[in-house]
């Protein structure tokens, strides 16, 4: 199973422009190989009851190990690996604070001690809890400070469940009118509560398959640009959009360019070759577009 590396710690082997053509071809094909293999680690943090399974089962095709129906007795982490050999990701199903009085402090220090090793937290919300206060102080204190590695999106789930109960627009599939307006000052609640900006806050609804691929689209958005594509890769075609797949191979992009260094105007020309021989068939008929952008 390819393990995890720090993209941080690879300037041993960055280009300079005095490299020959040969040698800078073959480390931009070795960066691009470690990107597109690259094996993020997600948590999925939340409460028992907030829907972590079946949301991880609408993005990626695999439900998070289930949390036991006993008592909330969750103490470690589930992890679970979706993929093949040599590329995939692993979800890891993360206890949520302020169920017990007596589990918050072994879950704070379950935090600090998982938190370095994430490259992305999903934080999953039941529409109906307002119970904040613990996870308020869990952010703050443990995530907030790691953003730039570790980025946070709030899923406000269940939002199907509002008030009022039958106001949803079947031929649309989405909220009507009134049960929109519960939609957004739920989302100004959390927003509130946390202290973040609305862009790190999405809604779904996993039953009406509603808002999934918006929800991918910002997961990638705010993932650092080498460490956007693992995660699309991962995750089944329903979910995602050709904007999204696009922004991910920007993303490959990006990060070999910063790479290059010095070496880049040698090197885009190989670049550029070596991404659209490992892109996907679909992303490849978006290529002209892509490059578009450069």
């Amino acid at each position: 199973m390819n393990q995890p590396q720090n993209f941080d710690k690879d300037a041993s082997s960055s280009l300079n422009a005095n490299s020959s053509a040969t040698e800078i071809r073959r480390k931009i094909e070795e960066k691009v190989k470690e990107i597109r293999s690259y094996t993020p680690k997600v948590g999925v943090f939340g409460v028992t009851g907030v829907g972590k399974s079946s949301l991880c089962n609408a993005l990626f095709g695999k439900d998070v190990a289930a949390v036991s129906d006993v008592a909330a007795c969750t103490r470690e982490p589930k992890e679970i690996f979706i993929g093949s050999e040599g590329s995939g990701i692993k979800l890891i199903d993360v206890p949520g604070v302020g169920e017990t009085i007596e589990r918050d402090k072994e879950y704070f220090a379950l935090y600090e001690k998982l938190a370095p090793e994430l490259d992305l937290v999903i934080w999953v919300i039941k529409a109906d809890d307002r119970a904040y206060a613990q996870a308020e102080k869990a952010y703050k204190e443990i995530l907030e400070p790691n953003l730039k590695k570790c980025p946070v999106v709030f899923v406000i789930n269940q939002v199907d469940k509002l008030n009022p109960l039958r106001d949803w627009d079947d031929s649309k599939n989405q909220p009507g009118s009134e049960k929109q307006k519960n939609i957004d000052a739920k989302i100004f609640e959390v927003s509130k509560a946390f202290d973040v900006s609305t862009k790190y806050i999405e809604i779904v609804s996993v039953a009406e398959k509603y808002n999934l691929i918006k929800l991918m689209d910002t997961l990638v958005e705010v993932l650092p640009k080498e460490k956007k594509y693992s995660v699309v890769r991962e995750a089944v075609e329903e979910v995602k959009s050709e904007e999204t797949e696009a922004k991910a191979e920007k993303g490959v992009w990006e990060a070999v360019k910063e790479f290059a260094g010095d070496a880049w105007d040698t090197a885009k020309d190989f670049a550029a070759e070596v991404i659209v021989e490992t892109a996907s068939k679909v992303i490849k008929k978006a290529w002209k577009k892509i490059f578009s952008w450069f």
